[in-house]
């Protein structure tokens, strides 16, 4: 990808930056139609029972309709709280109208729960269930640790979940960043003290169980104002500190032709980006995309960036296709409580890619099924749907490397060679790539995919 633009970075003090960034705040989120939204639910037991005063949050929130404008934890309305009455009841008045929300419900000796997208105007409450939590003695069966600030204040609320564990054997290392890792608590909650634990015995399981519990864990850290931490912690009694921070903020503009574009949605994504390697060490930027929309004069902000770090900064396809494409724009985050301003991001024509997929068996296209392209380097990407004549078309494809492929039930394309790689770290990695490299530099007309029933492909 070419990079048409640097970042230009304006370190400010972190109070200027505060108020500058509070103010930013207040004045768009005026900008807000006016109303009011209201969210009522219960909370219950295994046994049907009502949870009686556990801690409903507000931690998220987004837009219904459209790209949200700020980051998911940034809306006015994110850290309210209630509680359970002694029905098991509870209820926030007085939300804004126009956005979904996650609740974050907890108690004492219960596995916490966030709800994910509830949205107000559909008007019904909202059930959910506890499960209780069985606390396990052994001290290698415990992961504990304290999140704090950078000036050593306790984190209250902070999510924290497994995302790898290191076993016994050399090397045996496993990840579930999508789901639950087996055995292990799937999340949990700080206290007002920022404690947190984390069993290797989930509630669904005997205390007795004789398996060997991992040696260490790799948790991701999600605090409110906060960048997103990662971490490993070992197993014992001992409480680990671990220091989170506001990290740093992205800026730019959106325009096409000198004029703003409003309600797209920017990508923001690690470059290179990363995961982990044996022995759950980072190899590369490990984060996810950050995603963001535009106001109406075009600006983005993205906060709480983890630093230090190198991204790419574009526009998300499915937002701009329409009107076209941007190239991929690097920069550098470098200290907590940076201002990283980009300047504008400029939509010029895309390239066409049109091509069709066929069915070795001769059959149509079943109704459902869809076909992808994602840019090599980034998380951006389109998704169209197949008719059954299998014509597919992308609109507002900017020069580079990308993927193609398509998602037919019962089909699937030959398989391709694996690829390695020698990490930083010194590990030679292999993995199989879903579809090989496409460098589009012009108009592509009749790209063919071929799909072959997955019984012929092994051999039934």
């Amino acid at each position: 990808m070419v990079l048409i633009q640097i970042c230009k970075s304006v370190v400010l003090k972190g109070a200027l930056k505060s108020l500058a960034a509070l103010a930013l705040c207040v004045s768009t989120q005026l900008a807000f139609a006016a109303g009011s939204a209201a969210i009522s639910g219960k909370v219950l037991d295994h046994a049907g029972h009502p949870v009686v005063d556990a801690t409903v949050m507000v931690y998220h929130a987004g837009a219904a309709t459209g790209y949200s404008l700020f980051c998911p934890s940034c809306y006015a309305d994110c850290g309210k709280r209630t509680r359970t009455d002694h029905n098991g009841h509870f209820v926030f008045h007085h939300l804004r109208e126009g956005l979904w929300f996650e609740l974050l419900v907890a108690k004492s000796d219960y596995q916490p729960k966030l709800i994910a997208k509830v949205n107000p105007s559909a008007g019904k409450p909202v059930s959910t269930v506890l499960e209780l939590r069985h606390k396990i003695s052994e001290p290698n069966r415990i992961f504990r640790g304290q999140i704090l600030d950078s000036h050593g204040v306790p984190q209250r609320y902070a999510v924290v979940g497994p995302v790898g564990a290191l076993g016994h054997a050399k090397y045996e290392t496993s990840y579930a960043f999508h789901d639950v890792l087996p055995g292990l608590d799937p999340i949990a909650i700080t206290d007002s003290r920022g404690f947190f634990e984390i069993d290797s015995v989930s509630s669904g399981q005997s205390k007795s169980s004789s398996a060997l519990p991992p040696l260490k864990i790799l948790i991701s850290i999600e605090a409110r104002g906060m960048a997103e931490k990662f971490s490993v912690v070992p197993a014992g009694r001992e409480y680990h500190p671990i220091t989170v921070t506001e990290g740093a903020v992205v800026r730019g503009r959106l325009v096409e032709s000198g004029k703003p574009v409003n309600n797209a949605e920017i990508g923001l994504f690690a470059h290179p980006h990363g995961g982990w390697g044996l022995g759950l060490e980072a190899n590369g930027n490990p984060y996810d995309e950050i995603k963001i929309g535009t106001r109406p004069d075009g600006t983005f902000e993205i906060d709480n960036v983890p630093v230090p770090g190198t991204w790419y900064v574009y526009a998300k396809m499915e937002s701009v296709a329409t009107h076209g494409a941007t190239e991929n724009v690097q920069c550098t985050t470098k200290h907590n409580n940076e201002i990283v301003n980009l300047g504008d991001l400029e939509l010029k024509p895309g390239y066409h890619f049109r091509g069709r997929v066929v069915l070795s068996d001769g059959r149509p296209i079943p109704n459902g099924m869809n076909v992808t392209i994602s840019a090599s380097e980034t998380r951006n990407a389109q998704t169209v749907p197949l008719p059954p004549s299998g014509q597919f078309e992308f609109d507002g494809l900017a020069a580079g490397s990308y993927s193609v492929w398509a998602s037919v039930k019962g089909y699937s394309s030959p398989p391709l060679p694996p690829v390695s790689f020698k990490a930083k770290n010194g590990h030679t990695y292999t993995y199989t790539p879903t579809a090989p490299p496409i460098s589009i530099k012009q108009d592509i007309n009749d790209f063919t995919i071929t799909l072959h029933p997955n019984a012929a492909q092994s051999g039934d």
